[in-house]
């Protein structure tokens, strides 16, 4: 979409649309790497030594695990609106290019 005014506005739909696919797989990247560290066992004492340490390490581990999910989803979530974006624009353009042509 070009702005005739002058003002330099221009949208690429189909850049928007690659940015969303690469958004998308960014999630979908983190997400498994999410799921393979939450397959990964937390040692105990005779890793982490005695006082309350292997606890604090599992509870770590537990935040970060539901960090991952957070930004898996605002990924995804993203890529959605930047997808749902590029199609606006792509249909706007064609909806454009329709009246003109009917002038």
């Amino acid at each position: 979409m070009t702005d005739s005014t002058g003002t330099g506005f221009t949208a690429h739909p189909e850049k928007l649309d690659s940015a969303a696919g690469k958004l998308t797989t960014a999630g979908n990247d983190v997400g498994t790497i999410r799921d393979t560290l939450g397959r990964l066992s937390m040692s105990g004492e005779d890793t982490f030594g005695p006082y309350g340490a292997p606890e604090a390490a599992k509870a770590f581990w537990s935040a970060w695990q539901d960090e991952l999910g957070v930004n898996t989803d605002a990924l995804h979530d993203l890529g959605d609106k930047v997808g749902k974006t590029a199609a606006n624009y792509a249909g706007v353009d064609g909806k454009i290019s329709q009246h003109l042509q009917a002038r």
